[in-house]
């Protein structure tokens, strides 16, 4: 066996990565069976996701927290998030890390990847993913393709070659968890074609939101933004001509990953509804220098027409700025007191990042709800502007950096909710009437 495919149930620390009492259900000509992760106390997660004749739909359930989408014949809203999957080797420092020393400390392996944390995320508040990445055939393959699953993202539309190597991400962090440098093997996903993607534009017709993680290769990254970018208009609908429907524009998010792979989105950064870089990133998309401000890099992007209807950027310890339109602001992070412990911030990007696509998908079924009702019985109006969501974000992020592990297993919408209010008490309101609203309408009862 290959030395990278090394039995993955040595490799991972199986114990805090498996989904426990999996219990597979019957299954019928009708039915491709996915699997169902019965509820358990620790962590909280799913229960069950089928696919019905190629359409995914689910019902109201209700999950340690979540209101869990399950089959009820209807169509419901699903997420794919096209990028990739790795395994974590983490390294934490003990002490404060030396250059060019040896640095005591302990060493934890994980499921990882950009992609696959983002889908993870968004899975355990209450939104069914699917991933389109690159998988092999191999016996460690098989494992990590196992244990994704197990955590409830669906890896079915992805295609599986023979001979790919196992995607690994190596890091070390710093005893507060912050990053002090990290090697990525991700040879794996640049082997995605775009005939991969068009086998399975069906499944990217009819998704609540797109996400596209910047390890895949750019000609993928272009294509996903042709076919489903903004081209200035956020409203358009896809027909589907097989069962004679029309619905909306997926919503388009990216994140560009780092600035080596952020040069990928230099051709269609602004055919994107949302993004989520950091400011190094944003330079390397606008072309500007390291150093350049903030809103040299907006007038950059602006002049190129480069700029997504919504950017967040990332500017670490000081918050997210916000972009909209002519509009920029700074959100910073809550004060120390009111933030949770941090132990790992691997895994905060993809947390904000899943965190942006969970409100805004709500924002959104929210509006169409509204323009459902005709008036009557008209749903309470909520304020979901960019700088509500990403306080939003940094409350999710911080929630991830609370675990030792990329993603955080205690989240839920329960968990993310209360740690928003926690951290921004000002959103107390906002944040208690969208707990309501998922209470007696989750977001599987808005199509």
């Amino acid at each position: 066996m290959h030395q990278q495919d090394l039995d993955l149930q040595n490799f991972l620390d199986v114990e805090n990565t498996r989904i426990p009492n999996l219990c597979p259900m019957p299954t019928t000509s009708k039915l491709e069976l996915i699997f169902q992760a019965c509820q358990i106390s620790d962590p909280p997660h799913t229960s069950l996701i089928l696919r019905l004749d190629g359409t995914i739909s689910y019902s109201r359930e209700m999950v340690e927290g979540n209101h869990v989408l399950r089959i009820d014949g209807k169509i419901q809203p699903y997420c794919v998030v096209v990028g990739g999957i790795n395994i974590d080797i983490q390294a934490f420092c003990h002490t404060e890390y030396i250059m060019k020393d040896s640095n005591p400390g302990y060493v934890k392996r994980c499921v990882g990847g950009v992609g696959r944390n983002i889908a993870e995320n968004l899975v355990r508040l209450g939104l069914h993913t699917e991933m389109i990445t690159v998988l092999g055939d191999s016996t460690g393959w098989k494992r990590l393709i196992s244990h994704t699953e197990h955590t409830g993202i669906g890896l079915d539309y992805s295609p599986r070659l023979p001979r790919v190597p196992l995607p690994t991400y190596l890091c070390i962090l710093e005893r507060d968890g912050g990053l002090v440098g990290a090697v990525a093997d991700m040879g794996a996903i640049e082997r995605m074609r775009v005939e991969h993607l068009n086998e399975q534009k069906a499944l990217l017709d009819g998704a609540a939101a797109i996400i596209v993680d910047g390890n895949i290769p750019q000609a993928c990254i272009e294509w996903i933004a042709a076919q489903y970018g903004t081209n200035g208009s956020r409203n358009v609908l896809i027909d589907i001509s097989e069962k004679n429907q029309t619905v909306q524009r997926p919503l388009l998010i990216a994140d560009p990953v780092s600035s080596a792979k952020a040069r990928k989105f230099r051709g269609c950064f602004g055919r994107f509804d949302i993004a989520k870089p950091n400011i190094v990133e944003a330079t390397v998309i606008a072309g500007t220098e390291k150093d350049a401000s903030l809103s040299v890099i907006i007038s950059a992007m602006r002049r190129t027409s480069n700029l997504p209807r919504e950017l967040y950027v990332s500017t670490g310890e000081h918050g997210i700025d916000v972009i909209e339109n002519d509009c920029s602001v700074s959100i910073p992070l809550p004060p120390p007191e009111l933030r949770p412990h941090s132990r790992n911030l691997s895994g905060a990007g993809d947390a904000a990042c899943a965190a942006l696509v969970w409100i805004s998908i709500y924002q959104r079924l929210i509006a169409r709800k509204r323009g459902k009702s005709g008036g009557e019985c008209e749903p309470k109006s909520i304020n979901l502007c960019p700088q509500t969501k990403a306080k939003i974000a940094l409350a999710a992020a911080l929630y991830a950096a609370s675990s030792e592990y990329p993603v955080n297993r205690r989240l839920n919408q329960d968990s993310l909710c209360k740690t928003i209010i926690n951290c921004y008490p000002e959103l107390a309101d906002v944040i208690n009437d969208i707990r309501m609203e998922l209470k007696y309408e989750p977001l599987s009862r808005y199509f």
